[in-house]
């Protein structure tokens, strides 16, 4: 079956709008994807893949396996990976269903995804279940703001809104950083900051954290 054919309009109106942004995206995150990604080796797991918009950051002999549920983020997920020189094995199950063994990945990656996840709490369970003893879960996402302020309320609203269907489930409104405190990793460091860019979009969701926790 082609990937259009096993799309919604949905799912392609989606993945159509983050091709767009792409070049937007990799402009605004650059620095800190260089700094979170330059080091991983071996095994890397990324959740929810999307256009293949990380690949230009990692190393070329990875062994880089893309969990993205979404099949018409294939083709562009594909003619990136021939761009930048990567391998890559799409699974197009969700983590919990994907079947990756225990503590058979070296890193998983996230990026603007938890949002979207039906479960913050058990995607980051089966993130440390995957990761071998020192694996590293890599992030890069947008969170809920401060408490008692306007975006917050906003955020909080957003998911019963024609939000969530344009932007593929997004839930501004979660806690991410507090999920990936309580989930049990050995260790977290999470940097709080307020991404600075263009678009309503990104004005609803500034407060973003980025960091890694360790298996």
């Amino acid at each position: 079956m082609s990937d259009r054919g096993a799309t919604t309009f949905r799912q392609r109106l989606f993945a159509r709008f983050m091709a767009g942004t792409d070049e937007q995206s990799h402009a605004m995150y650059r620095a800190r994807k260089e700094a979170l990604f330059g080091g991983l080796r071996g095994t890397i797991l990324e959740l929810g893949a999307g256009t293949g918009v990380n690949l230009p950051f990692l190393a070329n002999d990875v062994r880089f396996v893309a969990i993205e549920p979404n099949p018409a983020m294939h083709a562009h997920l594909r003619e990136r990976a021939r761009e930048t020189g990567h391998a890559v094995e799409i699974v197009t199950e969700p983590l919990e269903r994907a079947g990756i063994a225990d503590g058979s990945v070296d890193a998983v990656i996230s990026t603007l995804v938890l949002c979207s996840v039906p479960s913050v709490e058990a995607t980051l369970r089966e993130v440390r279940r995957i990761l071998r003893p020192g694996g590293r879960f890599v992030f890069l996402e947008h969170v809920v703001d401060r408490p008692w302020t306007f975006r917050r309320a906003v955020q909080r609203v957003a998911p019963y809104t024609p939000w969530r269907y344009f932007s593929d489930g997004c839930d501004p409104g979660r806690d991410i950083a507090g999920a990936i405190e309580r989930v049990g990793f050995s260790r977290v460091a999470i940097e709080h900051y307020r991404q600075e860019g263009p678009g309503w979009v990104l004005a609803v969701n500034r407060p973003h954290i980025a960091g890694v926790a360790t298996a």
